[in-house]
């Protein structure tokens, strides 16, 4: 089967949805809620401020929130489901017997915890007193089985149906935001019905017809309240459609052509912030152009694209036979090309630099042509996918870090003063520690207040990293513009504490680089702009030499941890962020190469301390 990379579910109509990597959707229907969402388990996702947001559950690709308010994971397959099964039972329930694990697996006012647990102890034939950490894997393969049995996943097997079709989604927007609880009419042949945007603008999939018939769109006159037709969805490859309100008509993925054009014409250049996992592929397909387009356009020399970073996407993109995109040339200015080095040991290959990208608008994507409204301020037109951008000041960040080429402080301040710029009442970057005005730069060039007019001492607090938390370490006065997460997401702040509580640096969350260590994206780390790996564990595990000569391992407190912020206007974003961190494991030397700093030396012998 093809490969599952994410997947919702609609109550309304009790299916799963699957996309698939080729852009198809699998619909799911019938049998029960486990086998839809190929969860044998059962499996809920731990809540955060209304938000799943797991913490150790691995595999899932979405979440499925039945009518009933409970939310569950959704695995791509029962593989997948299996493992998440075995591995929760094991690190939640290992120390348990079954029958005090099944009251807290299987809580009272859900199920009947009394028969789950006979029920259970019977078909697996595990003895009562055995804890299920001690099961060998045959026999935590038997739990698994009986407890997939006593969830009805194998049950109504004759009701299960499984279709790929061709699925189109629709977004309601001003031209600048979404529009939640607006209503349009699809009519399927003689049938019509009425649906409403959710909260995001965004209503549910349209299924395209197996019959290939079309589905016709209508929304209702303003004035006349008569439901007049504004597009038509048909054909096999699905779209994303942007019902721009404000005009009463229909824009296309290019935001250029009506909702039923079967061509793809000239598109004006655009910009696009790369988003937390975003492919070129992925791109390509979705504003259907090419890869080999976007590339030439934006002056990329390699397939591996980062969040934050500023593309290019102009014209229909296909490519010719010799493998060239069949784009015109630009008239936009094109970043440069920007190349990590050849092998570990050589030096970064030094290239021209553009200034950084300009604050990007609301959109993940705009257009470059724009008119001039009245007060002679640009409008931005054909504005496609109305979602907000996640943490748009990482956009300032990337481009500023991929013009300053990896130059240390004694360099950089002669070019740019981070002090100055924020009014922090500093001069210098190498003559006071910088990260904080770094940070506060970012934020403020992506139109996020930083200053707090009217608190003493408020513009040194600019420059300190505990200034995001703490305006006043005497009165313990809060920072009333960030807001703490209890996690990290993607472009989070990230302030490094000492145990005592002060921030000692600052910089925004990134990625992650092994299990332990979090990549922050910041100023003055080892006196530049660069990516740095910083431990976000509480406890490390160090070696510890007995005065016998013996050795064994020991854990200890670790003497600096993080903590996480974000703007206060950011902060519903960042609730629903914290459902898809976006923090994939990469590689900091891979991520430095692109903006010129070389590797890291080679890692130090694992700390050592005697008795």
């Amino acid at each position: 089967m093809p490969k599952l990379i994410s997947a919702t579910y609609h109550p309304n109509i009790e299916v799963a949805e699957f996309i698939c990597e080729d852009g198809r959707h699998l619909l799911r229907s019938g049998g029960t809620l486990p086998w839809r969402i190929n969860n044998p388990g059962d499996l809920t996702a731990r809540m955060v401020d209304g938000v799943p947001a797991p913490r150790k559950a691995k595999g899932y690709v979405g979440f499925a929130t039945t009518r009933s308010g409970r939310t569950f994971l959704i695995f791509p397959d029962e593989d997948a489901g299996r493992e998440e099964l075995k591995a929760n039972l094991k690190r939640l329930h290992g120390d348990r017997t079954i029958p005090e694990a099944i009251p807290v697996y299987a809580p009272k006012k859900e199920n009947d915890t009394e028969k789950y647990a006979r029920d259970l102890l019977k078909t697996s034939g595990i003895p009562a007193s055995r804890k299920i950490g001690e099961c060998s894997d045959a026999e935590l393969e038997k739990i698994v089985n009986s407890i997939a049995e006593i969830e009805g996943y194998h049950a109504n097997a004759e009701t299960r149906k499984e279709t790929w079709v061709a699925v189109s989604r629709i977004n309601a927007t001003d031209g600048s935001q979404p529009l939640p609880d607006a209503e349009i009419i699809l009519q399927r042949g003689g049938k019509e019905e009425t649906v409403k945007s959710d909260a995001t603008g965004r209503f549910p999939p349209v299924i395209h017809p197996a019959d290939k018939s079309a589905v016709h769109v209508k929304v209702a006159e303003p004035k006349s309240k008569k439901a007049v037709v504004v597009g038509t969805i048909e054909g096999d490859v699905g779209r994303d459609f942007n019902l721009l309100a404000k005009f009463r008509r229909w824009k296309g993925v290019a935001g250029s052509e009506k909702v039923n054009s079967s061509t793809v014409g000239q598109r004006k250049p655009m910009s696009y912030v790369v988003q937390p996992g975003d492919s070129l592929w992925k791109i390509a397909t979705l504003y259907r152009t090419s890869v080999a387009g976007i590339k030439e356009a934006s002056g990329l020399d390699r397939d591996r694209i980062y969040p934050g970073e500023v593309l290019l996407i102009t014209g229909s993109g296909k490519a010719k036979p010799d493998g060239r995109s069949s784009n015109p040339p630009s008239l936009a200015a094109k970043p440069p090309p920007v190349s990590a080095p050849a092998s570990p040991g050589a030096p970064p290959k030094r290239v021209r630099v553009s200034a950084p990208a300009p604050p990007p608008v609301s959109s993940g994507i705009r257009s470059s042509d724009s008119e001039r409204s009245k007060e002679g301020t640009g409008k931005v037109l054909a504005l496609i996918n109305a979602m907000p951008d996640r943490a748009p000041w990482m956009a300032i960040a990337i481009a500023e870090a991929k013009l300053r080429y990896g130059k240390g402080e004694d360099v950089l301040e002669k070019e740019i003063d981070y002090h100055v710029e924020i009014g922090d009442g500093s001069k210098f970057l190498s003559r006071r520690a910088w990260c904080a005005a770094f940070a506060n730069w970012c934020l403020l060039k992506a139109g996020y207040p930083v200053d707090n007019v009217g608190f003493r001492d408020r513009r040194a607090t600019l420059g300190r990293a505990h200034g995001f938390y703490e305006m006043d370490e005497e009165k313990n006065i809060r920072n009333p513009l960030f807001v703490e997460l209890g996690q990290p997401i993607y472009g989070a702040i990230a302030i490094a504490t000492r145990k005592n509580g002060h921030g000692y640096h600052v910089g925004f969350a990134y990625g992650k680089e092994g299990k332990g260590n979090l990549i922050l994206l910041g100023g003055n780390q080892e006196d530049r702009i660069q990516f740095s790996p910083f431990n976000m564990e509480p406890e490390k595990m160090v070696e510890v030499i007995e005065k016998s000569g013996r050795k064994r391992r020991e854990i200890v407190k670790s003497p600096s941890y993080l903590r996480y912020f974000v703007p206060v206007s950011y902060h519903e974003q960042a609730k629903k962020d914290l459902a898809n961190s976006g923090l994939d494991s990469m590689d900091v030397d891979a991520l430095n190469g692109v903006i010129g700093v070389p590797p890291r030396p080679k890692r130090k012998k694992p700390e050592t301390k005697t008795d």
